[in-house]
C-alpha cells in the first residue's frame, strides 16, 4: 500500500514537471514570435520614415540630368575675368556647348541668373538666343552673389511694370511695350547692361537703359545691335501705356532711375 502511494506521489511530481516544461517552451515560442514581430513593425516603420532624398540630388558626372526649378533662391554670377563655358549637364567630363565673351558688347562684365545649384556647378538663365535659355556653368569661373530680393514684373496685356520686394509689389508704374509686329518677348530674363545716359539724352531711350538677357523674337537686328531688348526710359512721355516699342519695355525717367538702382542679375519676368 505504502509503495502504490510512493508511485501515485511520483507519478503526480512527473506530470507536474511535464507541465511546467511544456509551459515554459510555450512561453519561449510566444517572446520569439512577438519579438520577430517586433522586429518587422520597426523596420516597416523606419523604412516608411526614412526621408527622401532632395529633388535636386543627382548622380555624379550623369549627362542630361535636371536640377529642379526654383528649387534655390535666384542669385546672380559674375565672371571674375575670364570667358565662361557653357555645359549642357553637370559633367566633369564634357565639352561645352558655347563659350560666352568675359564682357557683354557694351563692356560690362558678363552676368547670368542662377536659379539652381548641384556640387560645383550651377543652372543659369543665360544671355542668348532662344529666350529662356539655360546651361551649366562653374561656380568657381564665377562670383555668386547672395540671394536676390528684388524682381521687376512686366504685364504686356496691362501695360505695367512692377517691383517686387521679398514677393511683395511694392510700386506699379504704366509702361509701353511693342506692338503687333514688333512685340516684347515673354520669359524670364535679367539685367545684364545697365547704361547711365544722363550725359548724352538724346538717344530715345531717356537717362537710362538697362539691356536685359532677352532679344526680340522679329528683329534679329536692330540699331546696328542684335535685337537685344532693354528698359528704359524714354523722353516721349505721351508713348506710355500704349503698345508703340520694337520690343522694348519703356517708362518714365523717374521710374528707370528708380529700376537702374538694382543690381546687374535684377530679374525680370514678362508676361
Amino acid at each position: 500500500m505504502a509503495d502504490e502511494v510512493v508511485s501515485r506521489t511520483e507519478s503526480r511530481k512527473r506530470r507536474q514537471q511535464r507541465r511546467r516544461v511544456g509551459l515554459v517552451a510555450f512561453l519561449v515560442v510566444l517572446l520569439v514570435v512577438a519579438g520577430v514581430g517586433i522586429f518587422v513593425a520597426t523596420r516597416n516603420n523606419s523604412e516608411q520614415a526614412a526621408p527622401k532624398p532632395p529633388a535636386t540630388t543627382l548622380p555624379q558626372n550623369v549627362k542630361g540630368v535636371s536640377a529642379t526649378y526654383a528649387a534655390a533662391p535666384l542669385r546672380n554670377a559674375i565672371t571674375k575675368g575670364g570667358d565662361i563655358a557653357v555645359y549642357a549637364s553637370p559633367d566633369a567630363n564634357a565639352q561645352p556647348t558655347q563659350t560666352l565673351s568675359a564682357k557683354t558688347e557694351y563692356t560690362v562684365p558678363r552676368s547670368f541668373l542662377v536659379f539652381d545649384q548641384y556640387q560645383d556647378w550651377l543652372h543659369v538663365y543665360l544671355p542668348a538666343r532662344p529666350n529662356d535659355s539655360t546651361g551649366w556653368i562653374k561656380a568657381s569661373d564665377v562670383k555668386i552673389s547672395d540671394p536676390l530680393d528684388y524682381e521687376v514684373k512686366v504685364s504686356l496685356a496691362d501695360h505695367k511694370v512692377s517691383l517686387l520686394h521679398n514677393g511683395a509689389v511694392q510700386w506699379d508704374a504704366p509702361a509701353a511695350t511693342g506692338t503687333g509686329d514688333t512685340p516684347t518677348p515673354t520669359g524670364t530674363f535679367f539685367y545684364t547692361d545697365p547704361l547711365d545716359l544722363q550725359s548724352n539724352p538724346h538717344t530715345g531711350y531717356g537717362i537710362f537703359a538697362i539691356g536685359l538677357s532677352g532679344y526680340s523674337n522679329v528683329l534679329q537686328t536692330f540699331a546696328g545691335s542684335n535685337g537685344q531688348i532693354a528698359l528704359h526710359g524714354t523722353d516721349e512721355t505721351g508713348s506710355i501705356g500704349q503698345s508703340v516699342s520694337h520690343g522694348c519695355v519703356r517708362v518714365d525717367n523717374s521710374v528707370i532711375t528708380k529700376l537702374a538702382a538694382l543690381p546687374l542679375g535684377t530679374p525680370v519676368v514678362i508676361t
